[in-house]
């Protein structure tokens, strides 16, 4: 596939443009300061559209590597558009499947061959199975069996029926996202960044609220399977608290570098949980989006050395 993007009408005005920059906090802005077990439950059964997610990521990842050698688009423009790439992946990553159509998303966004290979090339065996793990539909999605007859060549390519990823990206309409217009807008959106240290407060208070609230599942009763549900809609909210964190880059002069810091640490002690092994790869994936390209604004962003991981994946 090219990096080619022109840069068309997409979102109307800022705050449009920053909504669609954020899909994360579009999720999360359902829960205010004190949610109720109900919210948690809307959240759980909320259907967010991965392969549309799927698409958005892609077509921001591409649109990136296409600024790369644009002179019209600044570093901030350029962190803008893999930062909201991340985002993307991470709602597809996040979510449990639910459908089909889902594993589909999830399985398009996994690593390919030639990725995989290009790693372990260069000495990177961990970075291709993280990705692979973030975006595993589970074991017992099963795909319906393809329509190819046994007569068909195993060594030609012919025709498989599926979500093209790749495909969906080139038939977008001028395959456009923003007006050279918006771009101071996507300039400030990264500029400004995120209050980490405020997310990782959510984060933390949702894993608590999804440890309680499995514990109370497990006793029978009338409402354990809406408390079941409650409890999983706390656990995405928290992961997906945790998944902003991790695809922002951190910022001089602010909280960022140890928010980053203690995400790491929050989620080596998820490892010791049952959280979904997919949740946890996911967070792991996430911090590789900025961490190649922050340094094309040294002056507004500094690099963050993480530690070990807990190796349960």
């Amino acid at each position: 596939m090219t990096n080619k993007l022109e840069f068309q009408p997409g979102p109307s005005d800022d705050r449009e443009i920053r909504e669609h920059a954020d899909p994360i906090m579009a999720i999360l802005a359902r829960l205010h300061d004190d949610p109720a077990i109900a919210d948690m439950v809307a959240l759980r059964l909320s259907r967010p559209d991965l392969r549309d997610a799927a698409v958005k990521a892609e077509a921001h990842r591409n649109a990136y590597g296409w600024s790369v050698s644009q002179d019209g688009v600044g570093a901030l423009e350029r962190i803008a558009l893999l930062t909201i790439a991340g985002a993307h992946a991470m709602i597809v990553a996040i979510f449990p499947v639910g459908n089909l159509d889902d594993v589909d998303a999830k399985v398009a966004m996994q690593p390919s061959r030639d990725w995989l290979a290009n790693w372990q090339g260069s000495g990177d065996y961990v970075r291709g199975r993280i990705a692979q793990a973030a975006f595993s539909p589970g074991q017992l999605a099963v795909p319906p069996q393809p329509d190819v007859s046994e007569r068909e060549s195993a060594v030609y390519p012919w025709p498989v029926n599926g979500f093209d990823l790749d495909a969906e990206v080139e038939s977008l309409p001028s395959r456009g996202i923003y007006t050279p217009e918006q771009l101071p807008v996507l300039a400030a959106f990264a500029a400004e960044g995120l209050d980490m240290r405020a997310v990782l407060a959510k984060a933390r208070d949702y894993f608590a609220a999804a440890d309680r609230l499995f514990a109370e599942a497990l006793r029978p009763s009338p409402a354990m399977h809406r408390t079941r549900l409650a409890a999983e809609g706390a656990l995405i909210a928290g992961y997906l608290s945790c998944a902003q964190i991790a695809v922002w880059p951190a910022r001089r002069g602010t909280g960022d570098r140890d928010a980053k810091l203690a995400v790491q640490e929050l989620i080596n002690g998820r490892a010791r949980t049952a959280d979904p092994l997919h949740m946890q790869a996911a967070i792991r994936h996430g911090f590789t989006f900025t961490s190649t390209v922050l340094r094309g604004a040294p002056h507004v962003f500094v690099e963050v050395r993480l530690g070990e991981w807990m190796e349960n994946i």
